[in-house]
């Protein structure tokens, strides 16, 4: 396909990376803002942490929509709208006087705003590249490890310089770049007006999929459909049926919620014995430098296909685990430093394989709607990963219960995609009997 082949495809991709960048870094680093709310407003951990968890929690949310909105009205207008979005909850969030309020300004503006724009980001980029898309999706979730590295000290020295206020209208105006990158973004030519294979699945009367081969292929109606599908499309809740599907869905929700309570539990812990905001900062750039130099890693290994993607996330994952187990037996600045280099090494390269085991189950048309689906499971435990290891602290007087209960749930993860090939070959062979 010409479009593919055009040396244009590396400007989305470059594009992509830095709406990456702005979006899932600054979601990383409100956990600078956490500590500055706390002693701002003098709240509760765990109730302070609701802001970030529902701003993260909207943008797994809408994956479906938003995967559907850049389907009808093309990946440059859901884009484009999501980084507006994005930039009015921020702008807003530095005019008001609450902490409550942030719940609306950031957690639902933003939250719905950044969500338009995460899972086209990453979907996008996956109808451009076939040989090295493993590589190429390693390279938009560099983005996000360059982010959570640059990101903290930018927001450390708004802060120190501006105030919380003045910081956050700051970052607020730097989300609006992501308006500037929307619009280099071109639509797919499979997705285009009149090619779109996603638009002739379906007839009027069924919306069915055909599981055969570990592969689902949907059945083609013999008519021409509008390229405006019916709502219930959104949603092929089908694809549960899938065991494969089933199972990496309840792994990666249980691997994003061991990710993402880091953010809550390193700041966290941090504060509790006595350690400034420049090392918490420190802490979370990392944590996000790690990332920048083990994703491309990660990703030359998955295109390899010398070890199987579900074994190398599956290791990743328990290694995380058994980090975040430990660290509870050990205090100090350098046993936490050490444990950012771990979860940014190990959990935090989950990301990336989600499409790629995605493909191996669903063909790439129907991908925007499997990965849409998954976002919305992910939304789940993105909500509570953050909230929850607050109020645990806050009940039990210390992070030690938080650690641990993340650790374990990370561990469950990689367990999880060890055994998916067990579920695989039951459902095979129940199949073939049936036959």
């Amino acid at each position: 396909m010409r479009e593919r082949g055009s040396k244009y495809r590396y400007v989305m991709l470059i594009a992509s990376t830095l709406m990456a960048m702005i979006t899932v870094g600054g979601l990383n680093s409100f956990s600078i803002l956490y500590k500055e709310l706390l002693d701002f407003y003098d709240t509760r951990a765990g109730d302070t942490a609701i802001i970030s968890s529902l701003c993260i929690f909207l943008n797994f949310a809408i994956g479906p929509f938003a995967n559907f909105a850049s389907e009808i009205y093309s990946f440059r207008v859901a884009m484009f709208v999501g980084g507006f979005l994005g930039f009015l909850g921020l702008f807003l969030s530095a005019f008001v006087s609450r902490m409550e309020l942030w719940i609306l300004t950031y957690g639902v503006f933003s939250g719905i705003g950044f969500g338009l724009v995460y899972s086209p980001c990453f979907t996008v980029v996956n109808f451009y590249f076939k040989k090295r898309r493993a590589l190429a999706i390693s390279i938009v979730l560099l983005g996000t490890g360059i982010g959570s590295v640059v990101f903290p000290f930018i927001y450390h020295s708004l802060i120190h310089c501006y105030g919380l206020q003045g910081a956050v209208l700051v970052i607020s105006a730097l989300s609006l770049n992501i308006c500037v990158c929307a619009a280099l973004i071109r639509q797919p030519q499979e997705l285009q007006k009149g090619k779109i294979p996603l638009s002739k699945q379906t007839s009027t009367e069924t919306n069915s999929y055909e599981l055969e081969n570990d592969i689902i292929k949907p059945r083609r109606s013999c008519c021409e459909c509008s390229t405006r599908r019916p709502i219930r499309e959104i949603f092929h809740f089908s694809l549960f049926r899938k065991p494969s599907f089933f199972i990496y869905a309840l792994a990666f929700m249980c691997s994003i919620y061991a990710y993402f309570s880091i953010f809550t539990m390193i700041p966290g812990h941090a504060r509790v014995q006595g350690m400034s905001s420049a090392r918490v900062a420190v802490l979370l750039s990392v944590n996000g430098g790690v990332m920048i130099f083990a994703r491309p890693v990660v990703g030359l290994l998955a295109d390899s296909k010398i070890i199987q993607k579900r074994n190398i996330i599956g290791t990743f994952l328990i290694l995380g685990g058994v980090s975040s187990i430990i660290l509870p037996w050990f205090t100090g600045y350098y046993p936490l430093l050490v444990y950012s280099i771990t979860q940014g090494l190990f959990p935090g390269s989950f990301f990336m394989f989600i499409p790629l085991l995605l493909l191996e189950i669903v063909p790439l048309e129907n991908l925007p709607q499997a990965q849409g689906l998954l976002n919305l499971c992910l939304s789940l435990p993105v909500g509570i990963s953050q909230p929850l290891p607050g109020w645990m602290r806050d009940v039990t007087g210390d992070w030690t219960v938080s650690f641990r209960v993340s650790g374990g749930v990370a561990l469950l993860a990689g367990l999880l995609f060890f055994v998916e090939p067990a579920f695989r070959t039951k459902c095979q062979r129940k199949r073939n009997t049936s036959r």
